[in-house]
């Protein structure tokens, strides 16, 4: 099975077996984290910098976006968010209570960034739970195109 979201502008992207989604959703679920981007298991600092971004499994704790971001990266020693994780990003969005009638903003640029920061927002509210988070992954996952 294979999974495609696409945007206008933005090359779709077709992931076969486990969603982005569902990756995300299991990184969020063995370490969410809030007012941070992420955390990871690797030995050192130089690690981190000669490996470039952490794979899933290094991940100890993320935020939504961090747990996107990382889901959806294709390798190498750059991420390139727009290029990976905005349709993802921008698909969770449109799945937070409220945001149903409203038409996503572009994804690139100051669009993209709007996007990044009300999800960040949304992670980080002083009641918000790990539960909230899952949940809200999930309903993306169930409402992601199959095809």
């Amino acid at each position: 099975m294979a999974v495609c979201l696409a945007e206008p502008g933005v090359r779709p992207l077709v992931r076969p077996q486990r969603s982005v989604l569902a990756v995300a959703r299991g990184i969020v679920q063995h370490g969410w984290l809030q007012h941070g981007w992420c955390t990871d298991n690797r030995p050192s600092r130089l690690a981190r910098l000669l490996s470039g971004p952490p794979r899933p499994d290094e991940v100890e704790q993320a935020c939504l976006v961090a747990a996107l971001t990382v889901a959806a990266h294709r390798g190498g020693r750059l991420v390139n968010v727009e290029r990976d994780a905005m349709p993802w990003i921008a698909h969770v969005w449109r799945c937070l209570p409220g945001t149903g009638e409203r038409s996503a903003p572009a994804l690139r640029g100051p669009g993209g960034a709007t996007l990044i920061r009300e999800l960040t927002s949304w992670n980080d509210a002083p009641h918000r739970t790990r539960d909230e988070v899952v949940a809200l992954l999930e309903r993306a996952e169930r409402r992601v195109p199959v095809g």
